[in-house]
């Protein structure tokens, strides 16, 4: 497969939760992308998670940030997806 492409996680808590491959030359530009739009990552004490606690997805990846898990809250919509596509570069991608 070419790189960026997700796969869905069905054992998460979201039915639509996906984990993202990145490029890993684009790793830290796509955090950094992720982290204008969606708010700051942290580092999760412990386990050294690196994670976006956004209103409306939850992003999080192992330390090296790739590759990244995508959960979805509740208030998130289509747009927002629409939005973290465009920041990781998949441009033909359905919701």
């Amino acid at each position: 497969m070419n790189l960026p492409f997700r796969v869905s996680v069905p054992a998460c808590i979201h039915p639509e939760t996906y984990k993202y491959f990145l490029e890993p030359d684009a790793v830290e530009a796509t955090w950094a992308g992720l982290a204008a739009r969606f708010g700051p990552a942290r580092r999760v004490a412990g386990v050294g998670l690196r994670q976006i606690d956004g209103e409306r997805l939850i992003i999080r990846s192992v330390p090296a940030g790739n590759p990244i898990t995508v959960i979805r809250t509740s208030r998130c919509r289509v747009a927002d997806i629409d939005e973290l596509h465009a920041i990781v570069g998949l441009e033909a991608c359905p919701a």
